[in-house]
């Protein structure tokens, strides 16, 4: 039997509830909603701010305060799973869908920006190490959770739910020049894009990068 349309929007948002970082497909198969439904659901949640999304990669989670409201509500302890806590804060973007220009490339969305910063980066120092470019690009302040830059193997390891939090497409790595490849992140808030903007210009990059479309 078909679901209603209110019955797909609750089951799409308890199951990003228990699922968090979740994309379109994992949503469908998890749901059994169409496609349609589960792309109406989607679309009335974020606008309802009951889930945020990353433009990024595509997936989809709860509003952190929100899901401090519904576990109050359901009597649950304001706690998470050891899994986050050694995960570090989560990293949303939300609404954020600002676009950047670096040299010849427009429109980079801001994991976009931060793959193609790393990769001028290593073209301008090519026997930069991986520790000497998670230094520059402080790689644990301005990315707690998961990392500006790390090595392939640690990179994989970040995804779940057939959904990677780094750019591990053969083409998006970046090799170094003792033969060995390095992934950067794809999560990315309006916050940490900001601390690496500063980062590229004047010093220590001296890179200019240009803001094409400002966040909504």
């Amino acid at each position: 039997m078909e679901m209603k349309k209110s019955e797909v929007k609750g089951a799409v948002q308890e199951f990003i509830k228990v699922n968090p970082g979740v994309n379109l497909e994992a949503i469908k198969n998890g749901t059994d909603a169409s496609d349609i439904d589960a792309r109406a659901a989607i679309k009335a949640l974020l606008k309802e701010n009951v889930i945020v999304g990353d433009e990024t990669t595509g997936v989809y989670s709860l509003q952190s305060k929100n899901q401090e409201i519904i576990d109050a509500a359901e009597g649950k302890p304001n706690g998470k799973k050891k899994e986050d806590e050694d995960l570090g804060p989560k990293t949303f973007t939300g609404r954020d869908n600002s676009k950047y220009r670096f040299r010849e490339l427009h429109n980079l969305p801001k994991g976009r920006l931060v793959l193609a910063l790393v990769r001028a980066y290593v073209e301008k120092k090519p026997n930069v190490s991986l520790s000497q470019l998670q230094e520059i690009f402080k790689s644990k302040d301005i990315q707690p959770r998961f990392g500006v830059v790390e090595d392939v193997k640690k990179a994989k390891a970040f995804s779940k739910n057939n959904v990677d939090r780094f750019f591990l497409k053969n083409e998006d790595l970046i090799k170094l020049a003792n033969g060995s490849k390095v992934a950067v992140c794809t999560q990315w808030t309006s916050e940490s894009i900001a601390k690496i903007l500063k980062l590229a210009s004047p010093q220590p990059l001296g890179f200019r990068v240009k803001v094409e479309e400002a966040a909504e």
